[in-house]
């Protein structure tokens, strides 16, 4: 069976063939594929588009070797290789369509409306953080030891931003395993890469500065969300002993939406939990690819009215649940972000918690 027969097979048959192979529904394929025509994407020779979507899909979904994929579609390593390098570059080119900045417009969450649980932090447009992906520097590189994390492994480090529906609004990928949080986030925003509308801010961890656009935790204080649980076991809901804890929790509530993303988008394509050793540049494209197949896919899902994060592993939501450790200590990494307090910034998280407290002792 040749390539062309086999996925057309797939995609005309039971919808979780599609699912299993490619990580997305076969309506979201085809429109994958529809899009990506659009942009340029052609056929390669005798391999028809579908059949190139559905080798790049393949390496992402299952982290699969070249040779797998080429006998599986009964390719040359040449030919699968071209075809998934051309892909990627017209997924790329379909980044900008889905991966976009907030405006200054933009509305306020629904979970952050006035009245509700979160309701202090109608400002915060998401959360940012930084996850590890497994990486191959270039072997004449003479600084790819900066690329050992403090694990002793090779990584760059991701930083991105999330919104509180899940969707990736920027990544920055390419940096090497040991940068601190707070200097990829300073290069981003000077680049133009981040950028945080006036009048709204961030959520981050304690590895960032609390400024106005970036809101952090108390530093020092009770701050994971499994913290949070396993002290209110047998006791109901937790016990606050003073208003820097309370502040903290829901903090880490609302935050805990970037980790769960980076689980959603970890357990659907493989390969960012095992890079191949591809050339650098091509690594730091296939993550960038990854954020934007994950936003592609949710876009499309809510567009059919479905819900999917079947994906997640290690993540779970805001009810207070381990979260994925993606190597950080929250409250004791603070590196070059401990001075770096803005007064406005110190006024902004006094007033919520001191907010919280009070709707939590009159309530």
């Amino acid at each position: 069976m040749s390539g062309a027969e086999m996925i057309t097979g797939q995609l005309q048959g039971h919808h979780e063939r599609c699912y299993d192979n490619y990580r997305m529904s076969t309506e979201n394929f085809n429109t994958l594929c529809n899009e990506l025509k659009s942009k340029g994407l052609r056929c390669n020779g005798e391999v028809i588009i579908e059949e190139q979507v559905g080798m790049f899909l393949q390496l992402l979904g299952q982290a699969s070797k070249l040779r797998k994929i080429g006998e599986d579609f009964q390719h040359s390593l040449e030919t699968v290789w071209r075809c998934i390098r051309n892909v990627l570059h017209f997924v790329m080119k379909l980044s900008p369509d889905y991966i976009k900045q907030p405006k200054s417009n933009t509305p306020a969450h629904p979970m952050l409306a006035e009245g509700t649980r979160y309701g202090l932090f109608k400002d915060a447009i998401g959360a940012i953080d930084g996850t590890h992906i497994r990486a191959y520097p270039n072997s004449k590189d003479k600084y790819k030891e900066r690329f050992i994390n403090r694990k002793g492994e090779y990584t760059q480090n991701v930083m991105a931003a999330v919104d509180f529906d899940g969707n990736f609004l920027a990544v920055v990928a390419g940096w090497e395993g040991s940068a601190h949080d707070n200097t990829i986030l300073r290069s981003a925003l000077q680049k133009g890469l981040l950028y945080v509308p006036p009048g709204k801010y961030y959520l981050v961890d304690a590895g960032y500065a609390n400024t106005p656009q970036f809101l952090a935790p108390y530093r020092r204080i009770c701050y994971h969300l499994g913290t949070f649980r396993d002290r209110s076991r047998g006791q109901g809901e937790y016990r606050y002993d003073k208003p820097e804890e309370l502040f903290n929790h829901r903090h880490a509530q609302l935050r805990n939406i970037v980790e769960r993303t980076f689980g959603v988008v970890k357990g659907r394509f493989h390969i960012l939990k095992d890079m191949a050793p591809f050339d650098f540049d091509i690594q730091i494209q296939i993550v960038g690819a990854c954020c934007t197949l994950h936003n592609f896919i949710k876009h499309h899902n809510r567009i059919q009215n479905v819900s999917d994060e079947s994906f997640i592993q290690g993540t779970e939501g805001s009810n207070g649940s381990q979260v994925e450790d993606n190597g950080d200590d929250d409250y004791s990494q603070v590196g070059d972000a401990e001075s770096s307090d803005l007064p406005n910034a110190a006024n902004l998280r006094e007033h919520i918690k001191n907010s919280l407290w009070q709707m939590r002792e009159n309530a």
